[in-house]
């Protein structure tokens, strides 16, 4: 397969945008070399001055790159599980196939970091497949999952993929309506979504999917572990779940550290968690839950 060119994306908010840098920055600087490297950014609600920052941190970086912000519609998904973060920006990525002409991305999460050289999974021959994933190390099989095996059958031994890290065929994506299909599933099944997005991406892309070695998605907690063989120095650390290294109480975990060497190559160099300015965020975030709360009570009345 010849590389003229690569493409990255990521989805991020003004929550996120702190790992969505660094998530690009090691993307990039591990691109396959002396090809032209397009970065696509889904915007779900950063501040401007937090785009520009992030758009200046690419463009300072000794591999080129052309950077297209996208502004997705994110009453699109109103109304779906929320994830970790207590936002639905995890369905964000749902919206590249219509809005990039591209045939191939490579989509990461933005609590990511890609720390070896890509072009072989860039290479990757996806065969009948849609996308390519690594296998979920925690979640193993679909059986382990909170899914409705019977009424999609789905075998319970067949192996589950993680999906912070995609590469993905938007051609046959869009041919097979997988975003569709997705935002179908979710709505139907409210109670058969434990991982969200990524819970419904393994039923509609049951069988359609190639596996990548287990390493390109690695938890970032458990390789800070040593949990079952997981590494430090693994192609890809995933801050999954709530152990954000942006977060005050994990930012000194061994992964964090690695975390905020690329962050160093960006605009926000030196910037680290502080005790009063979690519990600011915390009061803020509780304070919107309240809100919400109520607003739902009186939308009731």
């Amino acid at each position: 397969m010849t590389t003229p060119h690569v493409v990255i994306c990521t989805a991020t908010n003004e929550t996120y945008v702190l790992g969505a840098a660094a998530a690009l920055v090691s993307a990039v600087l591990n691109a396959p070399e002396a090809v032209e490297i397009r970065v696509y950014v889904l915007d779900g609600g950063m501040k401007e001055r937090s785009w520009r920052k992030l758009e200046a941190s690419l463009k300072r970086l000794p591999r080129p790159c052309e950077i297209t912000r996208l502004l997705p519609n994110m009453q699109t998904f109103a109304g779906l599980p929320q994830d970790w973060g207590s936002s639905v920006m995890t369905y964000a990525r749902l919206a590249l196939p219509r809005m990039v002409s591209e045939e191939r991305i490579l989509y990461v999460d933005a609590d990511m970091i890609i720390q070896k050289p890509w072009r072989e999974i860039w290479e990757t021959d996806l065969g009948e497949g849609i996308v390519a994933a690594a296998p979920d190390i925690v979640t193993k099989t679909l059986g382990d999952e909170k899914l409705d095996l019977e009424k999609f059958r789905l075998d319970p031994r067949a192996p589950y993929f993680q999906a912070g890290l995609l590469l993905m065929d938007l051609c046959r994506w869009r041919d097979f309506c997988v975003s569709e299909k997705v935002l179908a599933y979710l709505r139907d099944n409210p109670d058969h979504c434990r991982y969200w997005d990524q819970s419904a991406l393994n039923v509609v892309l049951y069988r359609l999917w190639k596996p990548l070695p287990v390493a390109w998605n690695t938890p970032a907690w458990w390789a800070d572990q040593g949990r079952e063989d997981c590494q430090l120095d693994a192609p890809v650390l995933h801050f999954v779940g709530p152990h954000k290294p942006w977060l005050h109480g994990h930012d000194a975990n061994p992964s964090s550290l690695r975390f905020y060497g690329y962050v160093d190559q960006t605009g926000w160099k030196g910037w680290r968690p502080n005790s009063l300015r979690f519990a600011c965020k915390m009061a803020k975030y509780r304070l919107g839950l309240a809100l919400s709360k109520v607003r739902g009570v009186l939308r009731g009345k």
